[in-house]
């Protein structure tokens, strides 16, 4: 990458664990100096380098940037904080609503200190929500937003997904809202604010649940691995699992001659004469007979030859491997703080600096002298 596009832009991190982290690591491979604001204890999500999970999640969040600690309940911390509030363009936090305020670096004061500030504060349901006080971690904001409620098999308990979803969708959604803010900016020379909701973030990905639900009277309900009004689905292998989307009738016609299985045929005869939902169980029935057969690499080449979508089931140590994912450099390592050793994290689906992978996390405080100095106006920015 020749450019880095926010190479002028200075965006302070007030985070802890992964929504506001997630979006200013976004925003730092993009070349902007990310400085994270971190308490004499650090960043409550940091870990001890010994590679433990909460090592390893930290290190995947927090490249790249530089660490300023300062005491904001003290006086002199609150001078600093003014000072870098005056030198920068953006502020991220998802700290717990009142929080900000609390310890001096709200918006309404950040505002005053610094007008063209896009500021972006990321909590659980937002600064004017009625459940505004109510902590919300990922879980909470899975199981309220109907993700719990869709997830898992029709007759077995609600799930959670694998993954930490609301946290990462908001971080996302927060570095678009910096974007968004920086372009208004840009136009006319001032600042915004962006009240951030990890429930509303969720909500904004129900798609035509939504409607099904308010309008149409009918609660979507889960499906297990298959794919609600979709012919497509999760099948058993010899070895494994495969995911098999015949949804045209193209596809399905080619996968009932793979299948030598002609009586799949008169359930999608015509794009308007499309049954195969009604019947599901039937057909899944004959479908997993054979493919429960078949070694799953076996499954995917036969489909991949007729052109029927079909993939085997990877666990994350497989999709690591994957040649894909290789080419496309999605496995990626940073050093560890001390030099020695490195951590794998993921890849960038953007392009990103050169320097992106090139640091590890800083240590709590690791560039408070050389960002703040001791002059009131030392708040430079990296040469």
């Amino acid at each position: 990458m020749d450019a880095a596009p926010l190479s002028d832009i200075r965006v302070l991190e007030f985070g802890h664990y992964i929504a506001g982290p997630f979006c200013s690591q976004i925003l730092a491979d993009q070349g902007a100096d990310v400085i994270k604001v971190e308490p004499p204890e650090g960043d409550a999500s940091r870990g001890t380098e010994s590679l433990s999970y909460n090592d390893v999640y930290f290190h995947a969040l927090n490249r790249n940037k530089r660490s300023v600690m300062i005491d904001l309940k003290s006086d002199a911390g609150q001078e600093a904080l003014v000072r870098l509030l005056r030198s920068a363009d953006v502020v991220v936090t998802n700290y717990a609503v009142g929080i900000p305020e609390r310890l001096g670096f709200g918006y309404a004061r950040a505002r005053d200190v610094n007008p063209r500030l896009v500021y972006v504060h990321a909590s659980g349901f937002g600064n004017d929500s009625p459940y505004a006080k109510r902590p919300a971690f990922d879980g909470i904001i899975q199981a309220m937003s109907g993700l719990v409620h869709l997830t898992g098999e029709p007759d077995g308990t609600p799930m959670q997904a694998g993954l930490f979803v609301p946290d990462h969708v908001t971080g996302l959604y927060a570095a678009l809202a910096v974007m968004f803010g920086l372009s208004r900016r840009a136009a006319t020379a001032e600042g915004s604010f962006t009240d951030l909701s990890m429930l509303d973030s969720m909500m904004s990905l129900l798609g035509p649940c939504l409607a099904e639900a308010v309008q149409l009277g009918a609660s979507p309900m889960r499906v297990g691995s298959k794919v609600r009004r979709s012919y497509a689905g999760t099948y058993t292998a010899a070895d494994g699992h495969v995911y098999l989307a015949p949804m045209t009738l193209r596809m399905w016609t080619a996968l009932a001659g793979v299948l030598d299985a002609p009586e799949l045929l008169p359930y999608f005869a015509a794009p308007a004469a499309d049954t195969r939902l009604d019947h599901r169980d039937e057909l899944d029935r004959v479908i997993e007979a054979w493919t429960g057969a078949r070694p799953a690499a076996e499954v995917v080449a036969r489909m991949g030859d007729v052109g029927v979508p079909c993939s085997p089931i990877f666990s994350v140590d497989v999709l690591a491997a994957d040649p894909h994912v290789r080419h496309r450099r999605m496995v990626r390592s940073i050093p560890l703080e001390s030099g020695v050793g490195e951590v794998i994290v993921p890849g960038s689906p953007l392009p990103v600096v050169d320097s992106a992978f090139a640091a590890g996390p800083p240590s709590i405080g690791q560039h408070t002298k050389e960002i703040l100095g001791t002059a009131p106006d030392a708040a430079s920015r990296p040469a």
